[in-house]
Parts: C-alpha cells; sequence; structure tokens
C-alpha cells in the first residue's frame, strides 16, 4: 500500500480560475418539457450536434449522434464486466472512456471505429484489480480518479495521468497513487472541480461527502473537508465554486457549503410530492442539475401512477421546491439524465431502456408554452445498465 500513496506524490497539478456563483433567488416562471426525441438503447445501426454514450446490460456501450434527428453512430463491446460509468473527454468528443467494476479504465477514439487508445488500471497487488464503483476525469482531461468498492478492508480512491497509458506502456503499471483512509464505504461519486483540475469531491455510502488538494504530498494534508450527510451519498456535484449538492440513495437532495457544519438545505422525499395528487412514495429524485440553461438550477424528479409516468424539473425557491417544467411525453421509470448546455437540450434513459431528448418547445415550435417535443419513434430496449446501488 506505501507504493501507492508514494507514487501519488508525482502529482503536479496547478490551481485554476474560479466560476461565479449562481443567483438562487430568481423568480421561478412555470413551462413544460415536451419529448424532442426517443430512441430504444439497442444494437440496431449530418453531423452531430451532440452524442450520447448509452451503457447497456451486457456490457456493451452504444454511441448516438444528435442532429436533426437521433441516429447510431457505433457499438463499443470491449467491455468484459458490468460498465460503472461512461464519459466523454472534456476536451474532445471523439474520445470516450469507460470504466467498468471489474477495475478497468478505457478510452476509445470514436474516428478509429471505436478503437481502445488508452487503458487505465490498478495491477499494484500481484495483478489483482479493484472493483470500480465510480469515475472522473479532470476539466483539462489530464486526471482519471477512479473510485472502488470497499474491498479487503478499505475503499479507495486511485489516480492516473492520462498522458501515461497501459498502451504506451505495455505492462508497467501506470497507476500514480491512490487515497484509503477518507472513506470506509463504497466510493459511489467522485466529482473533479469544473475550473479546478486539482480539487476533488467524492462521495460514499458510509455518509462522508469528501474535498481533497491534489497537490498535496499525502491523504492527510490533501483531505481539505470532510462533510457528513448521514445518510448513503448516490451523487454530488459542484453547485458553485465552494459548495455541493449531493442526492442520497433515500431520494434527498443536500446542499452544502465546503467548509460548513451541517448542508444549509435539505429537501426529503416528501418535499418532492409538489402537487396535491402526488403521493410521496411514489416519488422519486433523477438528478439535480447546476446550471442555468433553464434559467436556474433544478432537480428532475419523476413519480409513477396509475395514469403513467411523471417527469418533472423542480428548482429551489428558498425553503421550497417549485415546478418550473413539466415533461410531458415520458412514458418509461427514468433512472438518469444529462444536459447538453449548448442546444439546451435535456437527456434521459430509463428502465424501459429508451433515450429520450428534451427541448424547451420555443426552440422547436412558435407559439407555445415552455415545453419540449420529440421526433423518435418508441420502442422497447434492453435494461439499463449496471449500477452497483440501490435508487
Amino acid at each position: 500500500m506505501s507504493k501507492i500513496i508514494e507514487s501519488l506524490k508525482r502529482l503536479n497539478v496547478e490551481n485554476g480560475a474560479t466560476s461565479t456563483e449562481q443567483d438562487n433567488e430568481k423568480t421561478c416562471e412555470k413551462g413544460e418539457l415536451t419529448l424532442a426525441m426517443e430512441e430504444t438503447v439497442s444494437h440496431d445501426q449530418n453531423e452531430p450536434e451532440f452524442r450520447i454514450g448509452a451503457a447497456l446490460s451486457d456490457y456493451s456501450c452504444v454511441i448516438y449522434s444528435v442532429g436533426e434527428s437521433l441516429s447510431r453512430m457505433i457499438t463499443l463491446e470491449h467491455n468484459r464486466a458490468p460498465i460503472v460509468g461512461v464519459k466523454f473527454s472534456p476536451t474532445s468528443r471523439n474520445v470516450l472512456y469507460t470504466a467498468t467494476n471489474d477495475g478497468q479504465i478505457t478510452a476509445c477514439d470514436l474516428r478509429a471505429k471505436g478503437k481502445v487508445v488508452a487503458e487505465f488500471k490498478d495491477n499494484t497487488e500481484d495483478g489483482k484489480t479493484k472493483p470500480l464503483a465510480s469515475f472522473d476525469i479532470s476539466c483539462d482531461d489530464r486526471l482519471i480518479a477512479g473510485g472502488t468498492e470497499h474491498t479487503g478492508g478499505d475503499a479507495f480512491i486511485l489516480f492516473w495521468d492520462v498522458r501515461y497509458n497501459g498502451s504506451k506502456m505495455e505492462n508497467r503499471n501506470n497507476l500514480l497513487g491512490g487515497y484509503w483512509e477518507s472513506h470506509m464505504d463504497d466510493v459511489t461519486c467522485l466529482s473533479f472541480h469544473p475550473v479546478k483540475r486539482d480539487v476533488l469531491a467524492s462521495g460514499s455510502t458510509d455518509g462522508l461527502m469528501n474535498i481533497f488538494d491534489l497537490t498535496q504530498l499525502s491523504e492527510d494534508l490533501a483531505l481539505t473537508c470532510s462533510l457528513n450527510t448521514e445518510s448513503s451519498v448516490d451523487r454530488l456535484g459542484w453547485l458553485t465554486d465552494d459548495s455541493l449538492w449531493c442526492t442520497t440513495h433515500t431520494h434527498t437532495l443536500q446542499l452544502w457549503e465546503c467548509e460548513g457544519a451541517s448542508a444549509y438545505a435539505t429537501f426529503t422525499r416528501s418535499h418532492l410530492a409538489v402537487s396535491q395528487n402526488d403521493d410521496p412514495d411514489s416519488c422519486y429524485l433523477v438528478r439535480f442539475h447546476a446550471t442555468n440553461v433553464f434559467g436556474q438550477p433544478f432537480m428532475l424528479t419523476g413519480s409513477s401512477t396509475v395514469k403513467g409516468e411523471n417527469l418533472r424539473c423542480l428548482s429551489v425557491m428558498k425553503n421550497r421546491l417549485e415546478t418550473c417544467y413539466e415533461i410531458v411525453g415520458n412514458k418509461q421509470i427514468v433512472r438518469d439524465s444529462w444536459i447538453h448546455e449548448k442546444s439546451g437540450c435535456l437527456v434521459t434513459v430509463g428502465e424501459s431502456g429508451v433515450i429520450n431528448i428534451w427541448r424547451q418547445a420555443e426552440a422547436t415550435q412558435q407559439n407555445s408554452s415552455r415545453q419540449l417535443l420529440t421526433k423518435i419513434s418508441n420502442g422497447k430496449g434492453r435494461d439499463r445498465h449496471h449500477r452497483t446501488k440501490p435508487y
């Protein structure tokens, strides 16, 4: 283990610029999101506006291009274990990273038919890899961090430098180093700061959110903040330069200042029932989006009723949640979402194996209230990709 922490001393990263704080006091104007595109996640096959990577339960990953329509580009079939994360390079839409539960992260070049151009894994202990539960890439596409499941009495955060990858170094170990004293259970989420490439936030089922300064030479010195959510952390991200959001496995949203003793705002599952017809037990939280694309940050939530699957965007208004968009046309329980900021598209994927793309109505048709519309037909698909934690 000493080799891992000692090798972290080779990290050499610099501070970046800071981002501006977002105004959380804006008036919330209610609108609607309606379906813009929909495609079944499957193996079936214009310059794209953006691209989507969707992981399947058979360990493959399908890449779609989005322009005037949604079309399949390529299927990546090199993975041999459940996929725990899919991310495009922060600096190139032609490079896709996938992390798998068997402890391996690969980079594929979509210009070369999805060829694996780099591999990152931990083989420091007799070739035994640690099972990954999460990963992230720094904003400058230089550093990769991988969070492991609790294994051998420890939970690790491992680091690799993208410039020194396995394909170039043959069988040499390319692991920079790791931390293993800051979490006591599975590291479920990692999030690099959006502009400071040396700052990393981590979350775990042990209830802790930790913030690290990776320029420091030891784990003790690197751990700058440890926040106790008193729950099991599912996802987290940066809300402003010095504040975080996190969602838990009990469908709770917490907002934190990085040096706060407790969350400055907490919204439980009962808060998701914003209309009189909502049953809190049928409501669920998908993801929080710290973006101003729809006017201010929002939380995507859903509920299952006898009439169908509801989906809506909720804005945080001081001490309450308020609907800012009703999403019209959703037909599945949604399990993940992503925002393409340039186009203002919201991408959702769910238990029916269907990708939906939602746009504000004024971007797709005139003389209509704010909504999102679809152009692609429905279809039954494969199950959503494997997750190591329940929703």
